[in-house]
Protein backbone atom coordinates (compact mmCIF):
# COMPACT_ATOMS: atom_id res chain seq x y z
CA UNK A 1 0.00 0.00 0.00
CA UNK A 2 1.58 3.28 -1.06
CA UNK A 3 2.08 5.58 2.10
CA UNK A 4 0.45 8.47 1.04
CA UNK A 5 -3.07 6.89 1.25
CA UNK A 6 -1.72 5.29 4.76
CA UNK A 7 -4.98 5.58 7.56
CA UNK A 8 -5.30 5.18 10.92
CA UNK A 9 -8.83 5.17 12.12
CA UNK A 10 -9.40 5.69 15.94
CA UNK A 11 -12.87 5.72 17.13
CA UNK A 12 -14.04 9.07 18.49
CA UNK A 13 -14.74 6.72 21.82
CA UNK A 14 -11.52 5.64 22.25
CA UNK A 15 -9.90 9.18 21.25
CA UNK A 16 -12.29 10.89 24.03
CA UNK A 17 -11.50 8.26 26.64
CA UNK A 18 -7.60 8.70 25.94
CA UNK A 19 -8.16 12.62 26.40
CA UNK A 20 -10.20 12.10 29.41
CA UNK A 21 -7.46 9.62 31.08
CA UNK A 22 -4.52 12.58 30.40
CA UNK A 23 -6.10 15.90 30.42
CA UNK A 24 -8.35 15.21 33.50
CA UNK A 25 -5.57 14.35 35.77
CA UNK A 26 -3.28 16.57 34.32
CA UNK A 27 -5.51 19.62 34.89
CA UNK A 28 -6.13 18.79 38.37
CA UNK A 29 -2.66 18.17 38.85
CA UNK A 30 -2.01 21.52 37.51
CA UNK A 31 -4.72 23.25 39.34
CA UNK A 32 -3.25 21.94 42.55
CA UNK A 33 0.25 23.50 41.94
CA UNK A 34 -0.62 26.32 40.24
CA UNK A 35 -3.02 26.63 44.21
CA UNK A 36 0.25 25.52 45.68
CA UNK A 37 2.60 28.43 43.19
CA UNK A 38 0.12 30.84 45.03
CA UNK A 39 0.39 29.61 48.73
CA UNK A 40 4.25 29.34 48.14
CA UNK A 41 4.52 32.86 47.08
CA UNK A 42 2.55 34.62 49.26
CA UNK A 43 4.97 32.66 51.88
CA UNK A 44 7.76 33.89 50.40
CA UNK A 45 6.63 37.47 50.02
CA UNK A 46 5.14 37.26 53.62
CA UNK A 47 8.70 36.28 54.65
CA UNK A 48 10.31 38.80 52.88
CA UNK A 49 8.40 41.22 54.50
CA UNK A 50 8.14 40.53 58.05
CA UNK A 51 12.34 40.35 57.62
CA UNK A 52 12.24 43.49 56.10
CA UNK A 53 10.11 44.80 58.95
CA UNK A 54 12.02 43.28 61.27
CA UNK A 55 15.62 45.46 59.75
CA UNK A 56 13.79 48.94 60.01
CA UNK A 57 12.53 47.71 63.76
CA UNK A 58 16.20 46.93 64.44
CA UNK A 59 17.55 50.22 63.17
CA UNK A 60 14.87 52.39 65.78
CA UNK A 61 15.55 50.32 68.56
CA UNK A 62 19.23 50.58 68.30
CA UNK A 63 18.62 54.78 67.35
CA UNK A 64 16.43 54.94 71.07
CA UNK A 65 18.91 52.48 72.87
CA UNK A 66 22.24 54.27 71.51
CA UNK A 67 20.21 57.73 72.23
CA UNK A 68 19.54 56.70 75.75
CA UNK A 69 23.09 56.04 76.09
CA UNK A 70 24.63 58.87 75.22
CA UNK A 71 21.88 60.71 77.82
CA UNK A 72 22.89 58.15 80.50
CA UNK A 73 26.61 58.70 79.86
CA UNK A 74 26.47 62.64 80.22
CA UNK A 75 24.33 62.14 83.23
CA UNK A 76 27.87 60.55 84.48
CA UNK A 77 29.75 63.33 83.66
CA UNK A 78 31.47 64.20 86.97
CA UNK A 79 31.41 67.85 86.55
CA UNK A 80 27.77 67.82 86.03
CA UNK A 81 27.03 65.64 88.63
CA UNK A 82 29.30 67.64 91.35
CA UNK A 83 26.96 70.91 90.12
CA UNK A 84 23.85 68.55 90.75
CA UNK A 85 25.22 67.68 94.28
CA UNK A 86 26.48 70.86 95.08
CA UNK A 87 22.90 72.60 94.33
CA UNK A 88 21.46 69.82 96.74
CA UNK A 89 23.64 70.69 99.23
CA UNK A 90 22.40 74.14 99.34
CA UNK A 91 18.89 72.96 101.17
CA UNK A 92 20.74 71.02 104.16
CA UNK A 93 19.57 72.38 107.80
CA UNK A 94 16.30 73.84 105.84
CA UNK A 95 13.03 72.24 106.79
CA UNK A 96 10.94 71.75 104.21
CA UNK A 97 8.08 74.07 104.71
CA UNK A 98 11.28 76.81 104.40
CA UNK A 99 12.31 74.96 101.10
CA UNK A 100 9.06 75.33 99.63
CA UNK A 101 8.46 79.04 100.52
CA UNK A 102 11.68 79.82 98.88
CA UNK A 103 11.08 77.82 95.83
CA UNK A 104 7.53 79.69 95.09
CA UNK A 105 9.18 83.30 96.50
CA UNK A 106 11.65 82.39 93.28
CA UNK A 107 8.99 80.75 90.91
CA UNK A 108 6.93 84.08 91.71
CA UNK A 109 10.23 86.74 91.10
CA UNK A 110 11.04 84.33 87.89
CA UNK A 111 8.73 86.49 85.74
CA UNK A 112 10.88 90.07 86.83
CA UNK A 113 12.79 90.66 84.03
CA UNK A 114 15.74 92.39 86.01
CA UNK A 115 15.83 89.44 88.39
CA UNK A 116 15.25 86.43 85.48
CA UNK A 117 17.94 87.71 83.67
CA UNK A 118 20.85 87.89 86.44
CA UNK A 119 19.34 84.14 87.63
CA UNK A 120 19.86 82.82 83.85
CA UNK A 121 22.58 84.66 83.66
CA UNK A 122 24.44 82.41 86.34
CA UNK A 123 22.84 79.43 85.24
CA UNK A 124 23.86 79.64 81.95
CA UNK A 125 27.41 80.60 83.09
CA UNK A 126 27.71 77.37 85.48
CA UNK A 127 29.82 74.63 84.97
CA UNK A 128 27.28 72.15 84.45
CA UNK A 129 26.26 74.54 81.70
CA UNK A 130 29.58 74.28 80.12
CA UNK A 131 29.34 70.67 80.53
CA UNK A 132 25.98 70.60 78.50
CA UNK A 133 26.83 72.91 76.21
CA UNK A 134 29.86 71.27 75.05
CA UNK A 135 28.11 67.48 74.80
CA UNK A 136 24.97 69.54 72.63
CA UNK A 137 27.44 70.46 70.52
CA UNK A 138 29.65 67.37 69.38
CA UNK A 139 25.88 65.72 68.96
CA UNK A 140 23.78 67.73 66.65
CA UNK A 141 20.82 64.88 67.78
CA UNK A 142 20.82 66.87 70.75
CA UNK A 143 18.41 69.66 70.48
CA UNK A 144 18.73 70.34 74.31
CA UNK A 145 19.68 69.69 77.69
CA UNK A 146 18.59 70.71 81.00
CA UNK A 147 19.95 69.25 84.52
CA UNK A 148 18.07 69.88 86.98
CA UNK A 149 18.98 69.33 91.37
CA UNK A 150 16.06 66.73 93.40
CA UNK A 151 13.89 69.81 93.88
CA UNK A 152 13.50 70.26 90.19
CA UNK A 153 15.24 73.36 90.06
CA UNK A 154 17.30 74.32 87.07
CA UNK A 155 21.45 73.70 87.55
CA UNK A 156 22.23 73.67 83.74
CA UNK A 157 21.21 74.20 80.40
CA UNK A 158 21.89 74.66 77.28
CA UNK A 159 19.50 76.88 76.04
CA UNK A 160 17.75 80.11 77.66
CA UNK A 161 16.22 78.74 80.87
CA UNK A 162 12.27 79.59 80.69
CA UNK A 163 11.58 78.01 84.18
CA UNK A 164 12.73 78.14 87.79
CA UNK A 165 11.38 75.03 88.30
CA UNK A 166 10.60 71.68 86.75
CA UNK A 167 8.94 69.91 89.43
CA UNK A 168 5.50 70.26 88.24
CA UNK A 169 6.16 69.08 85.15
CA UNK A 170 4.69 65.49 83.81
CA UNK A 171 8.11 64.41 82.44
CA UNK A 172 10.49 65.55 85.17
CA UNK A 173 8.35 63.77 87.86
CA UNK A 174 8.12 60.45 85.51
CA UNK A 175 12.24 59.96 85.19
CA UNK A 176 12.34 61.55 89.79
CA UNK A 177 9.71 58.86 90.24
CA UNK A 178 9.12 59.81 93.72
CA UNK A 179 12.94 59.43 94.11
CA UNK A 180 13.82 56.22 92.78
CA UNK A 181 14.71 57.44 89.06
CA UNK A 182 14.13 55.81 86.12
CA UNK A 183 14.83 56.14 82.45
CA UNK A 184 11.89 57.83 80.39
CA UNK A 185 11.26 58.68 77.00
CA UNK A 186 8.35 61.22 76.31
CA UNK A 187 5.76 61.04 73.43
CA UNK A 188 6.71 62.66 70.39
CA UNK A 189 7.13 66.81 70.03
CA UNK A 190 7.40 69.52 67.68
CA UNK A 191 9.93 72.12 68.50
CA UNK A 192 8.89 75.16 65.67
CA UNK A 193 11.94 76.91 66.71
CA UNK A 194 14.41 73.74 65.33
CA UNK A 195 12.06 72.36 62.94
CA UNK A 196 11.87 69.14 64.14
CA UNK A 197 10.22 66.44 66.22
CA UNK A 198 11.80 65.00 68.85
CA UNK A 199 11.37 63.23 72.29
CA UNK A 200 12.60 63.83 75.26
CA UNK A 201 14.87 61.59 77.52
CA UNK A 202 14.63 61.35 81.44
CA UNK A 203 17.67 60.17 83.02
CA UNK A 204 18.45 60.14 86.75
CA UNK A 205 21.85 62.27 88.28
CA UNK A 206 22.48 59.68 91.01
CA UNK A 207 25.42 60.38 93.66
CA UNK A 208 28.44 58.07 93.16
CA UNK A 209 29.21 55.00 95.51
CA UNK A 210 25.82 55.54 97.21
CA UNK A 211 23.61 55.54 94.16
CA UNK A 212 21.15 58.08 95.95
CA UNK A 213 19.30 59.71 93.42
CA UNK A 214 20.75 63.27 92.94
CA UNK A 215 18.76 65.01 90.18
CA UNK A 216 17.51 64.99 86.45
CA UNK A 217 19.11 65.05 83.13
CA UNK A 218 16.34 65.83 80.42
CA UNK A 219 17.53 65.73 76.76
CA UNK A 220 15.21 66.72 73.88
CA UNK A 221 16.68 64.17 70.94
CA UNK A 222 16.08 65.06 67.45
CA UNK A 223 13.86 62.06 66.01
CA UNK A 224 13.23 63.62 62.36
CA UNK A 225 16.01 61.95 60.52
CA UNK A 226 14.30 58.51 61.94
CA UNK A 227 10.69 59.32 61.13
CA UNK A 228 11.83 60.38 57.57
CA UNK A 229 13.04 56.54 56.96
CA UNK A 230 9.13 55.41 56.88
CA UNK A 231 8.08 58.48 54.95
CA UNK A 232 9.20 57.61 51.43
CA UNK A 233 6.79 56.20 49.09
CA UNK A 234 7.90 53.15 48.61
CA UNK A 235 11.13 51.21 49.57
CA UNK A 236 13.40 49.38 46.57
CA UNK A 237 10.71 46.28 46.49
CA UNK A 238 7.74 48.67 46.04
CA UNK A 239 6.52 47.92 49.27
CA UNK A 240 5.00 50.50 51.49
CA UNK A 241 6.32 51.44 55.15
CA UNK A 242 4.81 52.21 58.37
CA UNK A 243 5.43 53.30 61.99
CA UNK A 244 2.31 52.60 64.02
CA UNK A 245 1.83 53.17 67.71
CA UNK A 246 0.12 50.39 69.73
CA UNK A 247 -3.52 51.95 69.37
CA UNK A 248 -3.45 51.72 65.58
CA UNK A 249 -2.69 55.46 64.84
CA UNK A 250 0.54 56.01 62.21
CA UNK A 251 3.97 57.59 64.11
CA UNK A 252 5.30 58.10 60.56
CA UNK A 253 4.34 56.74 56.85
CA UNK A 254 3.90 58.09 53.18
CA UNK A 255 2.01 61.43 53.38
CA UNK A 256 1.22 60.57 57.27
CA UNK A 257 1.66 62.91 60.29
CA UNK A 258 2.40 61.94 63.84
CA UNK A 259 -0.42 64.67 64.96
CA UNK A 260 -3.13 63.58 62.62
CA UNK A 261 -3.96 60.62 64.38
CA UNK A 262 -5.02 58.40 61.28
CA UNK A 263 -5.28 54.87 61.91
CA UNK A 264 -3.34 52.13 59.70
CA UNK A 265 -5.77 49.74 58.27
CA UNK A 266 -2.39 47.52 58.00
CA UNK A 267 -2.23 47.25 61.97
CA UNK A 268 -6.40 47.14 61.85
CA UNK A 269 -5.92 44.02 59.55
CA UNK A 270 -3.16 42.63 61.71
CA UNK A 271 -5.14 42.75 64.95
CA UNK A 272 -8.49 40.98 62.95
CA UNK A 273 -5.86 37.66 62.20
CA UNK A 274 -3.94 37.11 64.69
CA UNK A 275 -5.39 39.48 67.43
CA UNK A 276 -2.69 41.86 69.82
CA UNK A 277 0.76 41.99 68.60
CA UNK A 278 2.98 40.78 71.12
CA UNK A 279 6.22 42.45 72.39
CA UNK A 280 9.13 41.42 69.73
CA UNK A 281 6.91 39.33 68.01
CA UNK A 282 7.15 39.61 64.05
CA UNK A 283 5.26 37.92 61.40
CA UNK A 284 2.93 38.13 58.41
CA UNK A 285 -0.51 38.28 57.15
CA UNK A 286 -2.23 38.50 53.84
CA UNK A 287 -5.68 40.07 54.46
CA UNK A 288 -8.21 42.39 52.07
CA UNK A 289 -7.95 46.12 52.55
CA UNK A 290 -10.63 46.55 49.99
CA UNK A 291 -8.64 47.29 46.85
CA UNK A 292 -7.71 43.63 47.00
CA UNK A 293 -5.60 40.95 48.78
CA UNK A 294 -2.52 43.10 50.58
CA UNK A 295 0.43 40.60 52.29
CA UNK A 296 1.18 42.37 55.31
CA UNK A 297 4.93 41.99 57.37
CA UNK A 298 5.09 43.43 60.41
CA UNK A 299 7.98 43.57 63.88
CA UNK A 300 7.39 44.65 66.92
CA UNK A 301 10.21 46.56 68.27
CA UNK A 302 10.37 45.44 71.90
CA UNK A 303 10.36 48.66 73.65
CA UNK A 304 7.22 49.07 75.33
CA UNK A 305 8.72 46.81 78.66
CA UNK A 306 11.17 49.53 79.01
CA UNK A 307 9.20 52.63 77.32
CA UNK A 308 5.82 53.00 77.72
CA UNK A 309 5.36 55.77 74.75
CA UNK A 310 7.06 53.21 72.71
CA UNK A 311 5.02 50.61 71.86
CA UNK A 312 5.29 50.71 68.53
CA UNK A 313 5.71 48.55 65.44
CA UNK A 314 7.04 48.67 62.18
CA UNK A 315 4.92 47.08 58.95
CA UNK A 316 5.80 46.79 55.44
CA UNK A 317 3.16 45.77 53.00
CA UNK A 318 2.01 45.81 48.98
CA UNK A 319 -1.27 44.75 46.97
CA UNK A 320 -0.60 41.13 46.21
CA UNK A 321 -0.82 41.79 42.45
CA UNK A 322 1.46 44.29 42.87
CA UNK A 323 4.17 41.97 44.91
CA UNK A 324 3.56 39.39 42.40
CA UNK A 325 3.78 41.18 39.54
CA UNK A 326 6.62 39.31 38.01
CA UNK A 327 4.96 35.85 38.29
CA UNK A 328 1.81 36.74 38.18
CA UNK A 329 1.58 36.05 33.50
CA UNK A 330 3.14 32.56 34.16
CA UNK A 331 0.25 31.69 36.61
CA UNK A 332 -2.19 33.15 34.05
CA UNK A 333 -0.64 31.26 31.77
CA UNK A 334 -0.95 27.96 33.34
CA UNK A 335 -4.50 28.32 34.38
CA UNK A 336 -5.21 29.36 30.84
CA UNK A 337 -3.94 25.75 29.61
CA UNK A 338 -5.64 24.24 31.92
CA UNK A 339 -8.95 25.52 31.20
CA UNK A 340 -8.73 24.98 27.87
CA UNK A 341 -7.73 21.52 28.26
CA UNK A 342 -10.63 21.41 30.50
CA UNK A 343 -12.97 22.97 27.68
CA UNK A 344 -11.48 20.66 25.09
CA UNK A 345 -12.46 17.54 27.18
CA UNK A 346 -15.99 18.98 27.61
CA UNK A 347 -16.63 19.78 23.51
CA UNK A 348 -15.02 16.92 22.74
CA UNK A 349 -17.50 15.11 25.15
CA UNK A 350 -20.58 16.84 23.70
CA UNK A 351 -19.33 16.67 20.54
CA UNK A 352 -19.17 12.55 21.11
CA UNK A 353 -23.01 12.66 22.56
CA UNK A 354 -24.30 14.33 19.76
CA UNK A 355 -22.51 12.62 17.23
CA UNK A 356 -23.94 9.25 18.90
CA UNK A 357 -27.63 10.58 19.05
CA UNK A 358 -27.18 11.51 14.95
CA UNK A 359 -25.77 7.86 14.19
CA UNK A 360 -29.00 6.46 15.91
CA UNK A 361 -31.28 8.20 14.14
CA UNK A 362 -29.81 7.73 10.99
CA UNK A 363 -29.88 3.86 12.04
CA UNK A 364 -33.76 4.21 12.89
CA UNK A 365 -34.40 6.04 9.55
CA UNK A 366 -32.18 3.55 7.14
CA UNK A 367 -34.03 0.00 9.14
CA UNK A 368 -37.74 -1.17 7.57
CA UNK A 369 -40.99 -0.13 9.80
CA UNK A 370 -41.24 -3.87 10.81
CA UNK A 371 -38.08 -3.94 12.16
CA UNK A 372 -38.29 -0.54 13.86
CA UNK A 373 -41.94 -1.10 15.09
CA UNK A 374 -42.42 -4.73 15.03
CA UNK A 375 -45.92 -4.48 16.82
CA UNK A 376 -47.52 -2.47 14.04
CA UNK A 377 -50.46 -4.11 12.01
Amino acid sequence: MPLDRLEVRVSIQKVLLGLIIVIVPLSIIGLYLTTRTDTALNQSIGTQFKTLAGIYGNEVFEFFHDRVSDVATIAMDPVLVDGVLSADRGYEGQSESAIAAKIDKMRKSWSAPAFAGAAVKSILGSKSSEVLTRHHEINPLLLRLTATDERGITVGSTTQVMRYSYSDNEGWQSAYASGKGAVTVSPILYDDLAKAYYVNIGVPVTEPGSGRLAGVLSAAVNVSTLLSRFQQPQTGSGAKLLLVNEDGTIISGPGADVFARVRSKEFSAIGDSIGPVRGKENGYVVANLGAGPTIIGFADLGLKPHFSNLAWTVIVSQEKSAATASIQPVIRFALLMVLLGMLLVILLAVYYSIHKKQQFADIEEALPPDIISPHAV
